[in-house]
């Protein structure tokens, strides 16, 4: 019988990509009113309830999709490929949010 195990190294590629493409789509899970305490699917806006934070959203959404990749692929298939390599999921996914959000920092 074949069990089905979390792999944590899958898990971490996954999130990764899977937070970069949602970030680049704007396609949070839900949105959080934080004056008023409320969530909103998807992009459905409140109106006169204030900013709406997405981050919440965003990242629950790439939690979703890495923890079910973790589950269902094995890690053995990922950890053999990128075992020395994992740390640069992270700072690319860093380097791609900062391109995306490029327009802040400069003028």
């Amino acid at each position: 019988m074949n069990k089905l195990r979390f792999g944590p190294t899958t898990f971490a590629i996954v999130f990764c990509c899977a937070y970069a493409v949602v970030f680049a789509m704007n396609s949070p899970l839900f949105l959080y009113y934080p004056l008023h305490g409320e969530f909103r699917w998807e992009l459905q806006v409140m109106k006169g309830a204030g900013p709406a934070m997405a981050w919440y959203g965003l990242m629950a959404k790439a939690a979703i999709v890495a923890v079910v990749t973790a589950i269902c692929v094995p890690d053995r298939v990922l950890d053999k490929m990128f075992r020395n390599f994992v740390w640069l999921f992270p700072a690319a996914t860093m380097l791609v949010c900062v391109f995306l959000l490029r327009q802040l920092f400069v003028h």
